[in-house]
């Protein structure tokens, strides 16, 4: 049997037939990237490619949405430059190219170096604000999913809870799973009399996905890959994973909604985010990473 090829190479031959006329001076693999292997190519740009078909379907969706995204929120969206569906050891992968934005991630260099504390709030929920005003361009129609009603967010939270505890595995104990399907349950029914508005999201604010510059200053938000239209509560979620005194922050200062409206379904998807940790964490063999995620939903769900 013919050894699969390494992720670098894999990054390599997808490169070569999608963009041939692309020279590969220098590739350099990032740590992060729990759907696909992304690398830094030629020290200005960075290339995905996708390492199963979700990740390829995430892939094409973000591929679609950055244009847009970058014509309404300007040059903290990559401007895209290559995308094409390759075959690969006999698997159909994805590859995406893009120009690398110069930041730091925040959880290396933190959003409050010269920049207030204040300012960056005030600059995370205009920016949280401009994202739920977009409107999903009709050529991406059929890739960002579409949960516009309490019962369609709620199906859709509870297949992606499924689908983590099945990554998760025996790293997730079962007393454990048990207690956030319970509680998972009883979200979704709360959910039919606390209601939203439904707008684009993100789906994904993570430390990692939020890029700065030397004074702290935002400068980037990549990785769109989760986009739907569902619950800004998840956005406004993921910030308490940035500095959780920026996200208590936020949540006061925006203007989408009524903090005691908001707030309720923020804290519920602040408590879950940590199943990601475990999920991703058991399925790459990081053990550290399934160990916080361990940590912070005990915390967060005692049984």
């Amino acid at each position: 049997m013919a050894r699969k090829l390494t992720p670098r190479k894999r990054v390599l031959q997808a490169l070569r037939v999608c963009v041939p006329q692309l020279g590969v001076n220098s590739l350099r693999r990032f740590e992060h990237g729990w759907d696909n292997h992304v690398y830094e190519l030629n020290h200005s740009l960075v290339a995905k490619l996708s390492k199963s078909s979700v990740g390829g379907f995430k892939l094409l969706k973000e591929a679609c949405l950055l244009p847009h995204l970058r014509a309404e929120l300007g040059e903290i969206i990559p401007r895209e430059l290559a995308k094409c569906v390759v075959n690969i050891d006999g698997e159909e992968c994805v590859l995406l190219v893009y120009e690398a934005i110069r930041g730091w991630v925040s959880t290396q260099r933190g959003m409050r170096l010269t920049t207030s504390t204040h300012e960056v709030c005030h600059m995370l929920a205009q920016l949280m604000e401009k994202i739920h005003s977009i409107s999903p361009p009709n050529e991406c129609s059929e890739m960002v999913p579409v949960h516009d009603t309490p019962r369609k967010w709620a199906e859709a939270l509870r297949s992606e809870v499924f689908r983590l505890i099945d990554m998760a595995g025996s790293a997730l104990p079962s007393r454990l799973r048990n207690t956030i399907l319970e509680r998972v349950a009883e979200y979704a029914k709360r959910l039919q009399s606390l209601g939203f508005t439904p707008k684009l999201i993100h789906g994904d604010i993570d430390p990692r996905n939020l890029l700065v510059d030397d004074t702290g200053c935002l400068v980037g938000l990549i990785d769109w890959g989760e986009a739907a239209v569902g619950d800004p509560a998840i956005d406004y979620a993921g910030l308490f994973y940035v500095e959780e005194h920026i996200g208590k922050h936020v949540l006061e200062i925006q203007r989408e909604e009524y903090p005691q409206y908001l707030s309720p379904r923020v804290g519920f998807h602040r408590d879950l985010a940590p199943l990601y940790w475990v999920a991703y964490g058991a399925s790459s063999g990081n053990h550290n990473l399934t160990e916080a995620g361990l940590r912070l939903l005990r915390e967060s769900f005692p049984s």
